[in-house]
């Protein structure tokens, strides 16, 4: 019995040692990114047209229906440039459509010039959803 104890504190000392030193479980892995690095957002404009774009790093997504452009007059309509939705089962939202990798829009620029905000949601694959994102476009 006490071999036993004494085979079962050394194997478990020595799970926890490797576990603190990141040999088992790589605190890497557990790592969430802050939204700006995970979805890596920048627009440029262009002839009186805003490019929005969004560089979605890997095991994260946008929402599709998160994304949205709007002046103090309301929803501005944008164009999809880049970007294939992805048919996906949300537990929050349902049957919905994710962008994984870029998204690409292009919208008129707003008379409106500074009031323009960009909006998205998104999460990572590990669980973590973001809050919706504003960006001023000015």
């Amino acid at each position: 019995m006490k071999e036993t104890l004494f085979t079962f504190i050394i194997v478990l000392t020595c799970f926890s040692m490797l576990a603190e030193d990141d040999l088992i479980f790589s605190e890497a892995d557990n790592q969430i990114l802050p939204a700006k690095e995970a979805f890596g957002f920048n627009f440029i404009k262009s002839s009186g047209n805003i490019i929005a774009t969004w560089n979605v790093k890997k095991d994260y997504y946008l929402y599709l229906r998160s994304v949205s452009v709007k002046d103090i007059d309301g929803e501005i309509t944008y164009k999809i440039l880049k970007g294939d939705p992805i048919d996906y089962k949300d537990e929050f939202f349902g049957d919905t459509k994710i962008i994984k990798d870029i998204l690409e829009i292009s919208y008129e620029e707003s008379d409106q010039k500074g009031k323009t905000k960009i909006y998205y949601q998104g999460c990572s694959e590990k669980g973590f959803c973001y809050p919706v994102q504003s960006i001023n476009i000015k």
